[in-house]
C-alpha cells in the first residue's frame, strides 16, 4: 500500500485482490501470499474497512453444478460416487462435497463425447490442485487433496488407469494450530437449561443434546438412530458410523432417562421409526441438518453465541482425558478409524502435560 499510495481508507477488495493475482504464487520457501489473503479480508471487514458483511471462509466448493458438466463427465462422477457408497461406504454428504471438488477435472477430461483417462497424469493432477485451491483455506485445500486421491483411486480400481496416480499426489499443509473447542461443564448446563422440561420439543432436544455431548456421536449418527438401536435390556445403543462402521456404546444413566422422557412423549402418529422426529407435519426423521440446528438454536437461547454441534463431540472426547482415560479409551468412544484423529485431545490434558514441563531455569 505505501509503494503504491493506497490509503487505508479507500482500500477496496478489487485492490486485495489485484494484490494476490500478482504476489499470490509467493517466492520459494515463504508462506504462500493467497494463504493468508483470507484472513487478512475477514479482519479487515470485522473492522470496517471493507464492505459486506465480515467474511466467513467458507468450506464449501465452488464446483460447477451437476448440469453444467458434460453428459459423459457426469456418466463417470455418478459412476464414481456409486463405488464410494457401495464399496467404500462412505456418506452421501461427503460424496457429494467431494463431487463438487473434483467435476472441473472430470470435465476438463472430456473429449470426442467421452473421458480420455489416459491424458490424467500426475503434473496435470497437481496442476489442478494448485489452481483450484487459489484463495482458500487450508482445510478446503486438503478436501480438495482427499477428493482427487479417492478419484484416481477408483480409476484405478475400474481399470480406467493402469497405474496408480494418488500415491504422486502432493500433499496439502495442514496443520491443527488450535486445540479442539469443547464446552465447560457449566456451558453444557446452560446449553440443557435452555430447554423447557414442560415441553415437548425441549424434552426432545434435552435428550438430543444429552447424548451428543456424553457420547460424542455425530449429528448424522444421530439423525441415523432408529428406535430398534436401543437394546434396553443390556443398557446400549448401536450407532452406524462412518464407512457403515457400526459402533456399539453403552447407554449412561442421564442419556437413558433424557431418552425415556422423550420416548414417553414422541409423537405417536409417526410411521418413521427413527429414534428422534420432527414435531411438526410431515411427522418424519430429523436430519443431521436439523441435529445440527437444535444445538445452533439452544446456544443461542443460552447466550453462548455460535456453537457448532461438533463442538459437543469435541467435548465429550475432553471428558474422557480430563477424568483421567487413555486416547485409547477416547477413540473407543468417538469411533476413530486412526489414532492420530484422537491423538489431537492429548493436547488438552494440560494436568498430565504440566507434569512434562521444566520449571524455568533448571535444566532437563
Amino acid at each position: 500500500m505505501d509503494d503504491h499510495d493506497i490509503a487505508l481508507k479507500v482500500l477496496t477488495a478489487n485492490i486485495i485482490d489485484a494484490f494476490g493475482a500478482e504476489y499470490g504464487p509467493g517466492v520459494a520457501g515463504h508462506t504462500l501470499v493467497s494463504e493468508r489473503l483470507p484472513t487478512v479480508r475477514r479482519f479487515l471487514r470485522d473492522a470496517g474497512y471493507l464492505a459486506g458483511r465480515p467474511g466467513k471462509r467458507a468450506r464449501r466448493p465452488a464446483g460447477k453444478p451437476a448440469d453444467q458438466v458434460s453428459e459423459a463427465a457426469s456418466h463417470e462422477l455418478e459412476e464414481w460416487a456409486r463405488w464410494q457408497r457401495e464399496v467404500r461406504g462412505i456418506g452421501l454428504g461427503c460424496i457429494t462435497h467431494r463431487r463438487a471438488w473434483v467435476n472441473r477435472l472430470v470435465d476438463s477430461l472430456c473429449g470426442a463425447g467421452e473421458i480420455d483417462w489416459k491424458a490424467c497424469d500426475v503434473n496435470m493432477l497437481n496442476a489442478f490442485i494448485t489452481h483450484r485451491s487459489v484463495d482458500l483455506s487450508p482445510a478446503s485445500r486438503a478436501l480438495i487433496v482427499d477428493a482427487t486421491r479417492s478419484l484416481m483411486r477408483w480409476a484405478l480400481a475400474t481399470g480406467r488407469v493402469d497405474h496408480d496416480l494418488s500415491g504422486g499426489i502432493l500433499r496439502a499443509r495442514y496443520t491443527r494450530a488450535t486445540l479442539p473447542r469443547g464446552l465447560s461443564p457449566a456451558q453444557v448446563q446452560e446449553l440443557l437449561g435452555a430447554c423447557d422440561p414442560a415441553a415437548v420439543i425441549g424434552i426432545r432436544d434435552r435428550a438430543v443434546i444429552t447424548m451428543l455431548w456424553r457420547l460424542g456421536v455425530r449429528c448424522g449418527e444421530t439423525a441415523g438412530l432408529g428406535l430398534d438401536d436401543i437394546d434396553w435390556a443390556s443398557g446400549r445403543l448401536t450407532v452406524i458410523g462412518k464407512q457403515q462402521r457400526r459402533l456399539t456404546l453403552p447407554i449412561p444413566v442421564d442419556v437413558g432417562q433424557t431418552l425415556v422422557a422423550w420416548l414417553r412423549v414422541r409423537p405417536t402418529g409417526a410411521d418413521d421409526r427413527a429414534l428422534f422426529v420432527r414435531l411438526r407435519t410431515p411427522i418424519r426423521a430429523l436430519t443431521a441438518a436439523g441435529i445440527s440446528g437444535i444445538v445452533a438454536h439452544r446456544a443461542d437461547q443460552a447466550g453462548l453465541g455460535v456453537v457448532h454441534a461438533h463442538r459437543l463431540r469435541h467435548t465429550a472426547a475432553m471428558n474422557v482425558i480430563a477424568a483421567g482415560g487413555t486416547p485409547i479409551e477416547a477413540r473407543e468412544l468417538l469411533g476413530h478409524h486412526t489414532a492420530s484423529s484422537t491423538r489431537v485431545y492429548a493436547r488438552t490434558d494440560l494436568t498430565s502435560l504440566r507434569a512434562l514441563t521444566v520449571p524455568f531455569g533448571q535444566v532437563p
